[in-house]
């Protein structure tokens, strides 16, 4: 995952601060319900982007031939494969 937890629970704070702000959003009880449901739908995200990721890894390692991991190739074909396996999971990018 390439934030923290609480660097999530930041921005999300200041997202939903700004939605209130703007008038975007009206929160009938305790925003902190709704601050834990953002972080819970992000981590929840980022988890399913780490899975995809590491699933893309793993079919670079099972390739005939060797692909220097940040060789040129090597992101050509992540990118690829990982675009085929968010495609297949109904997973947005």
């Amino acid at each position: 995952m390439r934030l923290s937890e609480e660097r999530i629970e930041f921005i999300n704070a200041q997202i939903l601060d700004a939605l209130i702000d703007n008038g975007l959003i009206e929160i009938e009880g305790r925003e902190r319900s709704v601050l834990v449901e953002m972080n819970r739908v992000v981590l929840q995200d980022l988890g399913h982007e780490d899975r995809i990721d590491e699933e893309v890894r793993q079919m670079i390692a099972k390739m005939k031939r060797s692909i220097p991991e940040g060789s040129a190739e090597h992101s050509a074909i992540f990118l690829q494969k990982k675009e085929e396996l968010a495609t297949r999971d109904g997973y947005v990018l």
